[in-house]
Parts: structure tokens; sequence; C-alpha cells
């Protein structure tokens, strides 16, 4: 098995990427994240591009939004592997925003356990 890693070209960056998915891409909700996704071409080999948001106006410390930040990529990378093996068979290309609406700060199980919830309502609707 290939080593899970989460590099620099699998990271959705630039502004107006970002808001080409905000404005123009379709999402599902999974309490306590909104997953705002878009089939687009990508200037990468990768087949998805993901980038993770907490608002402030949920978790007013820095502290804990740099940590649930840092928590949600980890549980990310340890299940990617799945929907890029699914992307890559059916020869598309998506950006993700993951969008963190909850007040209380989530364990590492919970929060693979809501992220592989949401990719995989996403990409049965959307994808």
């Amino acid at each position: 098995m290939e080593r899970a890693t989460f590099r620099k070209h699998e990271r959705l960056t630039g502004r107006l990427r970002i808001e080409e998915v905000v404005k123009t891409g379709r999402s599902v909700f999974e309490p306590p994240f909104k997953l705002v996704g878009k089939l687009m071409e990508l200037p990468t080999t990768a087949p998805v591009q993901v980038a993770f948001a907490i608002p402030k106006r949920y978790m007013k410390m820095a502290v804990q939004r740099n940590r649930m930040r840092r928590l949600l990529r980890e549980a990310y990378r340890l299940n990617k592997h799945i929907y890029h093996e699914r992307l890559t068979l059916a020869g598309k290309q998506c950006a993700w925003l993951f969008i963190y609406q909850g007040k209380a700060p989530l364990t590492l199980a919970e929060a693979q356990l809501k992220i592989t919830r949401s990719m995989d309502r996403w990409l049965k609707q959307h994808g």
C-alpha cells in the first residue's frame, strides 16, 4: 500500500479558484461539515484538490481553529486513497472545500467518519 501523504499539489489554493468553487460548486451538508465541490480541470495530476475552512464565527480562538484544521487535514489524508481511486478510474478531477460549521471541536475518529460520509454523499449526488 502507498504511503498516505497530503502534498502541496493536492491543496486547493488561489483566491480565484476557491471563489469559483464557492460560487458555482455544488454542496452537501453533513453536520458539522458543509462540503462544496466542483468537477473541473485542475492544473495538477492529482484527481482532487482540497481546502479546509473554519470560520471565526464558529471558533473564536485562532489556536482552536488551527488545531481543528490540522485534525481535518489528518482525517482527510488517512481516507483520501479511496476517493482518489474512484475519480482516477472515472477520469475526473474535482476541487473540494470543507467548511466546518460546528461550535465544539471533534475527535479524530469523529472527523474521519464525517469527512468520509460527506465525500461519499458528494460523489453519489454530484460525481
